[in-house]
C-alpha cells in the first residue's frame, strides 16, 4: 500500500474519532456539569483568573492550597481568559474535542514506533471509537485533556533521536505529571525502558521531566497552605479500602465511606488511616489481600466506571449512544471487544517486559506505564475512569501483540508446509 493511501486510511480513522466527539458533546447535555470535581477545578480556573492565586477558596482574597494538581485548572484558567465568564465552558468543551481527535493520531504514531500499519491502524480505530475516550470529551475533568498530554510524552519520547525532541518528551511528560500528580510513575517507566539503550539518555529525561513536579513542591513548602495535598490522598486512600466498595449497604457500592461510621476521621490525617486501616486488616487479612493484589487491578481496567454509569462520570441526558445507531454500535462493538483487548493488552505487556529488548524499548515503555499506571492507583478507589490517560496505550499493546501473535503462527504455518513439501 503507498503512503499516501495509507494517510487517507488514517485520516478517515481520525475524522471518525472527531465526529464521534462532536456528536456526543453536541447532542448530550451533562446535568449539573461543575459539580464535584469539575466544581474545584472551575473554583481553582476562576481564582487564578481574579486573583493569580491557586486556591479553592471562596473567600476574598483566597488563601492559597494545593488540594488538587494545577495542570487542568491552569488550561482552564487560560480558557476562561479567552472566552470570558459565559463562553468558558463551550471553549472546553471544543478544546478537549479537538484534543480527542489528536489523541487518536497519537495513537497511531505511538503505534508505528512499535508495529506496522495494520496494528497501527487498529490502534488508532480502537482509540477513536472507545466510548470512555468520546464521553471524556464532555466532562470539565482532568481525563480528556492528560489523554492528550500523555500521549504527546509517549510519542515524543518513542521518536526521540535528537537532544531538542528528548528535552521536549521531558517537559511535556512534566506537564502530565501536573495534570494527575498520580502520573509522577510516567517519566520513570519511560526511563526505565530507556535505560539499556542508554543510561545518560535516560536519566536526563527522568531529571528534567521531574523539574515541573519538584516546582511545585518548592511552591507547597515556602507559603502556609489552606489545604494541602496529602489530604486529598489519605481520604481517597481510605475510600478505596473497602473490599467490593462495599461497607455494609449494596445499594451504597461504589461510595462505601458514606456509611461508614469512622469517615471522615478515617481518612483525614495518616495517623487515622493508619489506625483504622490496620486493624481493618488484621481482622480479616486473607480479604484484604485479595482485594488489593487481584480484585483492584481487575476493577480499574474493567468496563464500568465505579462512581458513574455505563462510561458515564455524571448523568448525561439525550446521549446518542441511547438514541444514534451508529454510536450504538460503537458502544457495543467496544463492549465486546473489551475483555479480549485487555487480556491481550496485559500479555503483551508481560512479554515485552519479560523479554527487555534493547531494540524494542518503544514498547517496553508502554509496557511500563501501564504497570506502574495501575500500581499508582490501587491504593485509592479502583475506577477505571483513573487510567484513562493509559488506555491508548493498552490499545497499542494489544494491537501490536495481536499482530506478532498472527507473524508467529504465519511463520510457524510456512515452517510446517515447507517441511513436508521436501523431499525424504
Amino acid at each position: 500500500m503507498r503512503n499516501a493511501e495509507r494517510g487517507v486510511l488514517v485520516g478517515i480513522v481520525v475524522a471518525v474519532g472527531l465526529a464521534l466527539r462532536l456528536g456526543f458533546v453536541l447532542e448530550a447535555v451533562v446535568q449539573h456539569p461543575l459539580r464535584a470535581d469539575a466544581g474545584q477545578y472551575a473554583s481553582y480556573a476562576k481564582n487564578l483568573c481574579e486573583h493569580g492565586v491557586f486556591s479553592l477558596a471562596t473567600t476574598s482574597p483566597p488563601a492559597p492550597d494545593s488540594f488538587r494538581s494545577p495542570g487542568y485548572p491552569a488550561v482552564l484558567a487560560v480558557c476562561r481568559g479567552l472566552f470570558g465568564e459565559a463562553g468558558w465552558q463551550a471553549g472546553v468543551v471544543g478544546l478537549q474535542v479537538l484534543l480527542g481527535a489528536l489523541t487518536v493520531l497519537l495513537a497511531y504514531r505511538i503505534a508505528r514506533a512499535c508495529a506496522g500499519f495494520a496494528p497501527a491502524l487498529v490502534a488508532a480505530a480502537l482509540t477513536a471509537l472507545s466510548p470512555h475516550l468520546v464521553v471524556s470529551t464532555a466532562y470539565v475533568l482532568t481525563e480528556c485533556v492528560t489523554t492528550f498530554v500523555v500521549l504527546l510524552a509517549v510519542w515524543l519520547a518513542v521518536g526521540a533521536t535528537g537532544r531538542a525532541r528528548l528535552v521536549t518528551a521531558a517537559l511535556v511528560a512534566g506537564g502530565a505529571v501536573l495534570c494527575n500528580e498520580a502520573l509522577v510513575v510516567l517519566p520513570f517507566a519511560i526511563g526505565l525502558a530507556m535505560w539499556r539503550a542508554s543510561r545518560g539518555r535516560a536519566l536526563a529525561f527522568v531529571a528534567l521531566a521531574l523539574v515541573p513536579f519538584v516546582l511545585w513542591n518548592v511552591r507547597n513548602q515556602v507559603q502556609p497552605l489552606a489545604k494541602s495535598g496529602s489530604a486529598r490522598v489519605t481520604a481517597s486512600i481510605s475510600h478505596g479500602s473497602y473490599p467490593g466498595m462495599v461497607f455494609r449497604d449494596p445499594r451504597l457500592v461504589g461510595f462505601p465511606y458514606r456509611e461508614d461510621p469512622e469517615q471522615p476521621a478515617f481518612g483525614a490525617n495518616w495517623q487515622g488511616l493508619r489506625t483504622v486501616l490496620a486493624a481493618r486488616v488484621a481482622a480479616e487479612p486473607w480479604r484484604y489481600l485479595s482485594w488489593y493484589a487481584v480484585e483492584k487491578p481487575l476493577w480499574l481496567w474493567r468496563w464500568s466506571l465505579v462512581q458513574g454509569n455505563d462510561v458515564n462520570v455524571y448523568e448525561v441526558a439525550n446521549s446518542p449512544y441511547e438514541s444514534q445507531f451508529v454510536m450504538q454500535a460503537t458502544h457495543t462493538l467496544c463492549w465486546l471487544l473489551h475483555v479480549p483487548v485487555m487480556l491481550l493488552g496485559a500479555l503483551t505487556a508481560v512479554v515485552a517486559l519479560w523479554r527487555r529488548r534493547r531494540e524494542n524499548w518503544a514498547l517496553r515503555a508502554l509496557a511500563g506505564v501501564a504497570l506502574l499506571g495501575t500500581l499508582a492507583y490501587l491504593p485509592v478507589i479502583p475506577d477505571p475512569r483513573y487510567l484513562q490517560p493509559i488506555r491508548p496505550l493498552v490499545f497499542v499493546l494489544a494491537a501490536a501483540g495481536g499482530a506478532a501473535a498472527v507473524a508467529f503462527v504465519a511463520r510457524r504455518w510456512r515452517a510446517r508446509e515447507t517441511a513436508a513439501l521436501a523431499p525424504a
